[in-house]
């Protein structure tokens, strides 16, 4: 486990405990959930960022390649699973 020491000034250390009160949490509990939160933003930024940059990528977007391929398996028979040829001996 991770484990810092932070120096603050008066003001905002007063604030962090009274926000953590407030929130019914402790000091240590408190900074965890807001960097849990700041953690899952940047998560969503970088997602955004990384779909972005797809949807700008011309050739990323190509799937005419993958057409003949779906083809043939759309046009193949449908086998029975298994489970359904096993259940009708």
């Amino acid at each position: 486990m991770f484990s810092t020491t932070l120096r603050l000034d008066d003001d905002l250390g007063r604030f962090l405990r009274e926000a953590a009160e407030v929130h019914g949490m402790s000091v240590n509990g408190w900074l965890a959930e807001l960097l849990r939160r700041e953690q899952a933003a940047a998560a969503r930024r970088r997602l955004a960022a990384d779909w972005a940059a797809y949807g700008k990528d011309a050739e990323a977007q190509d799937v005419a390649y993958a057409f003949g391929a779906q083809t043939e398996v759309a046009a193949e028979p449908r086998r029975r699973s298994y489970r359904s040829r096993k259940a009708s001996r």
